[in-house]
């Protein structure tokens, strides 16, 4: 993954999700949501998660993520949308979200890294930030349509909610993990993913 080092691109981003235009489609066909991540042992403020569904010229979903970080151990961190819209403690925020054949509350091997939260690793610089800019199409976040099969419903947004947690270490993508911390071992941060409109 390539890091943005200027605030120019940035800038750029920022106007793509407030302005309407072809790259998003109409306005209100754009659903967001945020988090604000805080950190697992002090509370102190971590970043921040912007996610913009938008839908693909394949009328599938693609949900587009904006994540930033500051003041974690320099190198590679695991990024998870978790089944449980709850950081406090961090480990309220339940198992890596599994929307697919395995469903939720399995253990974390299982099918990992097929997870419908597993995300690619955010790399932190040697001043302890970050910022992680990709997309995914195993999440919604607007509600289940009536012809998608209930088998396979991709909201995050049912009853439980969902959240984002950093880990302290890069998850591996091991399929079937012995070690313990191949999925990113400890969590390091953790926001509740909440609905901006």
């Amino acid at each position: 993954m390539r890091m943005i080092r200027t605030a120019m691109p940035i800038v750029v981003v920022a106007a793509a999700l407030v302005l309407p235009g072809p790259a998003f489609g109409e306005r209100d066909h754009v659903t967001r949501a945020k988090a604000t991540i805080l950190s697992c042992s002090d509370g102190s403020p971590v970043g921040s998660l912007l996610l913009v569904e938008r839908p693909s010229s394949e009328d599938l979903k693609v949900v587009d993520v904006f994540l930033t970080a500051k003041n974690l151990s320099p190198g590679p961190h695991a990024v998870h949308i978790h089944e449980v819209g709850s950081c406090t403690p961090c480990s309220a925020a339940g198992s890596h979200l599994d929307l697919g054949p395995f469903g939720n509350n399995t253990l974390v091997m299982d099918n990992h890294p097929y997870h419908s939260g597993d995300l690619v690793n955010i790399n932190i610089g040697p001043r302890g930030n970050g910022l992680l800019i990709t997309s995914t199409n195993r999440i919604a976040l607007s509600p289940d349509s009536a012809d998608r099969p209930a088998s396979r419903p991709l909201s995050i947004f049912d009853p439980n909610g969902a959240s984002v947690v950093i880990h302290a270490m890069p998850d591996a993508y091991c399929p079937n993990p012995s070690d313990p911390n191949c999925a990113g071992g400890a969590r390091a941060a953790c926001g509740v993913i909440q609905p901006e409109n």
